[in-house]
């Protein structure tokens, strides 16, 4: 476990550099602050599935396992868009605040992110329900 959260910790680092250098730009080419994070978390998210997909958790990529990872970036994209919305509406004129938004929504996102990987998206299909919301023993399909 300590090496999984090592290894996404480090391709946390490199989204993280993704995500706000894109909201940086997205800022100053005018977006309003909202779209300009949900953009970059978007941006920065996908580069983080991919890389934890490969290294981190060793994902199949397939179909469904894509469709539990879009779910849970819609859960975290909305709990990073509200806190940093939140955040910069309560402290406007704080110095840094654009950092510091970006900074504590990360957090949270990133918590969920991990929660929601670990346990579902990477999960190995014989650990997931089936479509009846029973768990399946290992090497057991229908």
């Amino acid at each position: 476990m300590f090496r999984k959260v090592l290894c996404f910790g480090s391709v946390g680092v490199i989204g993280a550099i993704v995500d706000f250098s894109t909201k940086a730009l997205l800022l100053h080419l005018g977006a309003p602050g909202v779209f300009a994070r949900g953009g970059s978390y978007i941006v920065g998210s996908t580069v983080a599935y991919y890389l934890n997909s490969y290294l981190t958790f060793s994902g199949e990529r397939s179909v469904a396992e894509k469709a539990r990872a879009a779910a849970s970036y819609v859960v975290c994209l909305t709990a990073a868009v509200l806190v940093d919305w939140l955040i910069g509406h309560v402290f406007p004129s704080m110095p840094g605040i654009l950092f510091w938004s970006w900074f504590v929504s990360q957090g949270v996102a990133t918590t969920l992110n991990f929660l929601l990987q670990n346990f579902w998206v990477f999960r190995p299909a014989s650990l997931l329900s089936d479509r009846h919301g029973r768990i399946s023993p290992p090497g057991q399909h229908e």
